[in-house]
Formats: structure tokens, sequence, C-alpha cells
């Protein structure tokens, strides 16, 4: 069993963590919140453009377009324009894109990247019969060659997603303390939401807990662990000290245990992780299968059951983030 902390949602301003944060290798070294992260991958795309029209329009695509099933269509769209001009290389019907057609109003307009891409593509805006067109021309940049490279790039690119930060802290023992905040980041619903939807259960729960069986009980508890998205794991070691971490919920207790090797003075010497029962986490399940959501203490033992509480465990660059009280 876990331990149980009283979970307060945003009703104080000494939130045990202040926000997620994330960060992207490509772009630098920003920790940044989600919503701030993605804004400078977009603007670092778009200041891409002019070195690498084809390939980085590619990536606006996949990454910067919220819609996935939008993104799916646009690119099938535009693979089929590139493959329709491959495949039928002398048919000029093939070369041109009405941009008042239904299609191309639906499926790419609104889709960002998608005009560079075409216009990588050798694509050009002509005005035929008063009407607005794409047209390919090899005369204009056009290459089948290019087509082909470029078909294959929208297909098999993958978007440029932030990676969670793990917001690593070191803390005091006094500093774990019961009551546990959280901001809204960590929920999927609001902090409202959740309230709102608490209170409407605590108003039933009376009435229905003779009628409820174990399945419904564990379902209902299954479904409250779904409304976190993230969680905050806490590692206390044999000298007291507190390592902080925040992982997503589906991720795996091998993650955890990567994050504690990853500080550890001896990253190579094996340890358990313990829930505060004394209970040895083993099997790699996820942190919400495993029920260590949303916020959990665990405890650090060595697998030779040495304490070893007269020197820290964790690595001296890492020890100077010890918070103060």
């Amino acid at each position: 069993m876990t331990e149980k902390w009283t979970m307060v949602v945003q009703d104080s301003s000494n939130l045990t963590v202040s926000g997620v944060y994330f960060k992207c290798p490509i772009i630098g070294p920003e920790v940044l919140p989600k919503k701030e992260i993605k804004q400078r991958i977009k603007e670092f795309l778009y200041e891409q453009l002019e070195q690498e029209r084809g390939l980085t329009a590619c990536l606006i695509i996949h990454t910067v377009n919220e819609n996935k099933e939008k993104v799916s269509i646009g690119i099938e769209t535009l693979a089929r324009y590139l493959s329709n001009i491959l495949d039928n290389p002398n048919e000029e019907k093939y070369r041109k894109i009405r941009l008042n057609n239904k299609v191309f109003q639906e499926r790419i307009v609104g889709l960002e990247g998608a005009l560079d891409f075409l216009n990588a593509a050798g694509f050009n805006k002509q005005v035929i019969s008063d009407e607005d067109y794409l047209v390919f021309s090899e005369i204009d940049g056009g290459d089948f060659e290019n087509l082909q490279m470029l078909k294959e790039a929208l297909l098999s690119a993958e978007p440029i997603l932030p990676n969670l930060d793990r917001n690593l802290k070191v803390l005091q023992p006094a500093q774990a303390a019961i009551q546990v905040n959280l901001p809204d980041d960590f929920f999927h619903l609001s902090a409202d939401e959740i309230k709102r939807e608490q209170n409407e259960r605590s108003e039933t729960v009376e009435l229905m807990t003779q009628l409820r069986t174990k399945a419904m009980r564990e379902r209902d508890e299954i479904k409250e662990l779904h409304m976190y998205k993230y969680t905050l794991i806490r590692i206390r070691f044999p000298d007291g000290i507190i390592l902080q971490g925040t992982f997503y919920v589906h991720e795996r207790l091998s993650a955890v245990k990567q994050f504690v090797s990853e500080n550890l003075q001896d990253p190579e010497r094996e340890f358990y992780l313990l829930l505060p029962g004394g209970s040895k986490l083993i099997d790699d399940n996820s942190l919400i299968e495993l029920k260590l959501v949303p916020a959990v203490l665990l405890n650090f033992l060595w697998s030779d059951g040495s304490c070893g509480t007269n020197s820290s465990c964790l690595k001296p660059d890492v020890m100077v983030l010890l918070a103060d009280v």
C-alpha cells in the first residue's frame, strides 16, 4: 500500500512543485512549460525554412499542427499530389492544383507547412483563366528526383516533441511533508472540475456504499487515477535526504530507477525501491498500474542491504541542489 498523502490542488501558493516543465535538445538548453517549449520549437522550425524549405516543411507539418487526423489526411493528400506527377510524368492535369478545389480547401488550407512543402516541391502560384492554381514546372525548379525525396521525407518524418524534464529537486527530511500541493498541470481536469467531481461523488457515496461490489470500487479507483497526467516521485535515502522527480503516469518503474541511478555516486551499484510498508517494487509496470500516482514517497535500499547512513548516496553535484527548509 502506498503512503497516503493529503492532496491539495492549487489552494496554496506554497506548491510542492511549481509546475511541469519540458526541454528539447534540438533547440537548446531551455527548460520551459509545455506551451512555451512548443512555441520555441515552432519558432526554431520557421527559422530553418530558408535554409532547407522542403525537409523543414515536412517537420512543420508533423510537429506544429495539433489535429492529428487533419495531419494524417493532409499528408496523404500531399503525397498523392506528388505521386500523381511521378507516376504520370507526361500528364499535364496532375501538374496543376486549383486553389478553390474542395479537397485542397478542406485538407491543405490551414495545415501549417503544407504550402511551403508544395513550394519546395516545385509548385508555384499562377493565374489560369482567372483562377488561382499551384503549378508544377520543371522550369521553375521542379525536379522529379526532388519530388521522390520530398514524398519519402513527408511520409517518414516524425514530429519534434518536447521531453519531460524531471525537475530534479533534493530535499531535506523535514520537507517530506504529509500534505502535497500539486499544480493544475498534473491533472487532465482543471482544479475546479476535480473539486466539483469530488463533491458530486461524496453526495452519493453513502447511498451507494452498501450496493457497490469490490469490482465496482476497483473500477472507480482506476478511473480516479486516470485523472492524472503526471506523478511526483520522491525517493528517501538512508540518510533521510530525498530525491524528487516528475514522471508521466504511463512511464515504467524502470524510468524511475534510471533517474535514481543517474544521480548516484555509484550508478552501477544495484538497489531496490521500497513502498512505505517495506515491500520491494519488482515488476516493471507503469506507474499508474503500480498506483504510484499522483505522488508517492519510496524508500531506497542497496541490494546488499547496507545502510550507508554516514555518507550521501547522491553525487556531490546533485547534493549542492539540496534545498533549504
